[in-house]
């Protein structure tokens, strides 16, 4: 769908570039000099966003009432202590042919005793940073540990009190299907720059927006009244007076901080980043251990709170860059520089995926082929046949403008550099803004020693390939 926002942001890169576009509606070519064109553009963009929100409206409605009705689980992960259970091929024609079957969820038998203790030892009193503590120091495995082929994004390494609290708050485990505890929002990815576009976000939803099944969807690992005594024991500890602060409209917000070492400082004693924390007279970087796994072996060796100030490592990395490029390491630099492009081209990675692309669609079209061969009905097999068609044309046109990596000898690396002028005082009148860029382009990594008070800084100054997407849905 055209958005006249996308429209409007993305045509003076076609105009910039001499790039014609061409719009059926309009008769022919976009012409912006043209009031009509103009006016045309803009009713079809708000055109197309109130058809995008109107379907978007229906579909929400229609998987609501399948929830509320049939008791329908409307696709995600399994929560933790239960599993997905095919029950047998789905009675629909044609998806009864291609071996589509129903799923529902089931109980796990070793993970649903240890959510029910859970549930019992926070009626018991325990915290839930004090059962997180427990089910580490007792060894059990924790979610992503447990099931790790749908938690590849997980490290496993134990629980964490987010994890027990979000157990605690899933009211699957009652046994009624579940929809709508969480809704998309778009908000402004800058106040200060509307042009900017816009990001998604999920946002809790209110009470009443959930739907809930009328009957039980699946087998209920803990009772509802057990629910609700849990749900009721986390407002009362959670007290009474959080809840008018935390809804009071903020009156005063502070200049946006940007970071010289955003997500490139890490903790030597976990591992883990260190975030950033800005105060009235500075700016520092830390690394709290209250927010490491109950339990853990990090935690033993970890200080309560690691700090790292900003300036005075700007003021040390700053001067070993300005030594890197001053002219008695020029000779030596620039050779790092020039060996550091030796190895895979990444461009060769690129060509082989599409051409894994192009031969699994040719396969995929070769097993339709014979599929109508054998008797199929054609009618049911089309889309996928156009599917694997767009897949190979699309695959093959990236494979032709796809270009090799551009490798920089060392004489281009030294006029670049030379060109700079003296590093020294570039550095020292950059704008912050400038800095960031200068570390992100030389992609400058640090481990922070809090023991040593020393801090570990590379570089590796390689290209490498940017790849920038629009929000998906349109």
């Amino acid at each position: 769908m055209l958005v006249w926002d996308q429209f409007r942001l993305t045509w003076p890169k076609f105009d910039r570039f001499g790039a014609s576009l061409w719009i059926p509606s309009l008769g022919g070519r976009f012409e912006p000099e043209k009031a009509v064109h103009d006016m045309a553009m803009t009713i079809t963009g708000e055109l197309s966003k109130s058809e995008r929100q109107h379907v978007l409206r229906r579909v929400r409605a229609a998987m609501a009432a399948q929830v509320l009705i049939d008791g329908k689980h409307q696709g995600g992960r399994a929560p933790y202590g239960m599993w997905w259970s095919t029950l047998g091929r789905i009675r629909i024609r044609g998806r009864l042919r291609r071996g589509y079957r129903l799923r529902v969820l089931a109980v796990d038998e070793v993970a649903a005793p240890v959510v029910q203790r859970i549930f019992g030892m926070y009626l018991d009193g325990l915290g839930i940073k004090a059962i997180a503590a427990t089910l580490n120091v007792e060894g059990v495995l924790c979610p992503s540990a447990h099931t790790p082929e749908q938690n590849r994004h997980r490290s496993g390494d134990g629980w964490q009190f987010t994890t027990v609290k979000t157990i605690l708050e899933n009211p699957r485990y009652t046994g009624y299907a579940i929809y709508g505890r969480s809704h998309k929002v778009e908000e402004l990815l800058d106040p200060d720059d509307v042009a900017a576009g816009h990001v998604v976000r999920f946002r809790r939803s209110a009470q009443s927006k959930i739907v809930r099944s009328r009957e039980p969807a699946h087998p209920a690992i803990v009772s509802v009244e057990d629910f609700t005594s849990v749900q009721l024991e986390m407002r009362a500890r959670r007290g009474p007076g959080r809840v008018p602060r935390a809804s009071q409209e903020r009156t005063k917000v502070g200049p946006k901080a940007a970071y010289l070492f955003r997500g490139a400082i890490r903790c030597a004693c976990c591992g883990r980043k260190m975030e950033g924390a800005r105060r009235k007279h500075a700016i520092f970087y830390r690394c709290a251990a209250r927010t490491l796994v109950p339990g853990s072996r990090s935690v033993v060796d970890h200080p309560p709170t690691v700090y790292l100030r900003e300036d005075r490592l700007a003021e040390a990395v700053n001067g070993w860059v300005s030594r890197l490029f001053s002219p008695d390491n020029l000779d030596e630099t620039v050779a790092q520089m020039a060996g550091a492009q030796e190895g895979p081209d990444p461009a060769e990675e690129v060509e082989a995926r599409l051409r894994e692309r192009i031969a699994a669609a040719e396969a995929a079209m070769s097993r339709l082929q014979r599929a109508v061969e054998a008797g199929w009905d054609p009618s049911e097999l089309t889309a996928q046949f156009n599917a694997a068609v767009m897949e190979k044309r699309a695959a093959e046109a990236g494979l032709n403008a796809l270009e090799p990596a551009q490798q920089l000898s060392a004489e281009d690396f030294r006029e670049t550099v030379l060109g700079l002028g003296d590093m020294e005082e570039a550095l020292k009148e950059a704008t912050r803004d400038r800095l960031v860029e200068l570390y992100q382009g030389l992609r400058l990594a640090v481990v922070y020693d809090h023991q040593m008070r020393a801090a570990d800084v590379f570089i590796s100054p390689v290209p490498r390939v940017h790849k920038v997407g629009v929000r998906g849905g349109t």
